[in-house]
This record gives C-alpha cells, sequence and structure tokens, in this order.
C-alpha cells in the first residue's frame, strides 16, 4: 500500500464511499449487525483513513477511546472528530504498546497489503490487543460479481494492486497470527463482502 495513491484520491473519498459507491453504507450495516461494542473498550483503526468507520464507532458508544492509524497523512487531515486519536504511521514499524487496545478494526484494510505483510500486520495486531481482546475484518470477498470486479479495477487504477483473500485463506491467516474463536460471517445483504472475528 502507498501512502502517496491515498494522499491523490483524499480529498473526494468520503464523497466517493458515501455517494458513489454502496461501500459505507454496507459497511455502516455489517458493522452495526455483528459488532457489539463492549463497555469501556480501547479500540484501533486499522488503516482507518478519513475516520468514516471510527465515526461509526464513535455513534454505538459515545465513552469510547478510539485511535485511527493510517499512512496516509492526507487521509487522516480528513477527520474531522477531534474526540479520535490520530496517528499517522504503519502499524507493523509504530512503537504501539503490548495489549493497549480491547478490539481492533480493519474494514477494506488487509487487501491493500502485500502479500508479504499481511502475516506481519496480523501478529502485530495480536500483540497490542489485550487477552480476549477481539479483531474484526471486514473485506470483499473473492472476486467474482460484476460489481466486485469493477470496484477491485477502479482501486487498482487509482490506488495501486490490492491482495484479497478468500474468506478460507483470510481464517488460515488469523489463526497463524495467534487468534482462536475465529468466525467468518457472509451478509446475505451483501454477498460480495465477509466479516472474520476473532479472540486474542
Amino acid at each position: 500500500m502507498s501512502p502517496a495513491s491515498f494522499d491523490k484520491i483524499a480529498l473526494l473519498y468520503n464523497f466517493v464511499e458515501k455517494h458513489i459507491w454502496e461501500d459505507y453504507t454496507s459497511a455502516c450495516d455489517i458493522i452495526d449487525e455483528y459488532l457489539i461494542l463492549e463497555s469501556e473498550e480501547k479500540i484501533i483503526d486499522v488503516g482507518g483513513g478519513t475516520g468514516l468507520i471510527s465515526k461509526v464507532l464513535r455513534s454505538k458508544k459515545q465513552n469510547d477511546d478510539i485511535m485511527v492509524i493510517d499512512l496516509s497523512r492526507s487521509m487522516l487531515q480528513k477527520v474531522k472528530d477531534p474526540t479520535l486519536t490520530v496517528v499517522q504511521g504503519d502499524i507493523t514499524t509504530f512503537p504501539l504498546k503490548d495489549e493497549a487496545f480491547t478490539l481492533a478494526v480493519l474494514v477494506n484494510t488487509i487487501h491493500h497489503i502485500s502479500e508479504a505483510k499481511q502475516q506481519v500486520v496480523l501478529r502485530e495486531v495480536f500483540r497490542i490487543l489485550k487477552k480476549q481482546g477481539r479483531i474484526f475484518i471486514l473485506e470483499i470477498s473473492h472476486p467474482n460479481t460484476f460489481f466486485s470486479n469493477l470496484f477491485i479495477k477502479t482501486e487498482n487504477i487509482l490506488v495501486g494492486k490490492t491482495y484479497h483473500l478468500t474468506a478460507d485463506k483470510m481464517q488460515l491467516a488469523v489463526q497463524d497470527a495467534g487468534f482462536h474463536e475465529i468466525k467468518v460471517f457472509f451478509p446475505k445483504k451483501y454477498p460480495y463482502r465477509y466479516v472474520t472475528t476473532a479472540i486474542k
């Protein structure tokens, strides 16, 4: 994933996500259905970009402590919620403390990470989660529809090559990172998306 490529699209990112692609709407619906927030969560939104997903998480629990980490400075400059902690950096190199968070959320993040680094990222997420901490991953299912193919081709043009995992491969990757109680869901309303959850 190149921060420069996301810097280029930062100005229009929120508009495209909200008004052109169904991506943001589907993510909101899926989070509402599949993610229950506990009291006093400490959340990290990995690859959180402009903070759209973090705002959804904030609306679910007003007192949550949420950090948005992303490589792109321009994307992070679009985060308008002053209650969110914003960090520019790579989760694999930024000095985050062990067992600092109770929940890690990765929405459309993994497929922007090279195959060589995907496992590194998942292991780093495992490290920074508290015991019994949770990971919530939302990704596009293996492309097999017109919409998915169009979305992926557009992403490749705008932000570079993507590295999509099938749900089975994601499950294995999460397991290899050390997580257990792994569950995979395919929302009926959005058949081109899948959710992976697990516990440290």
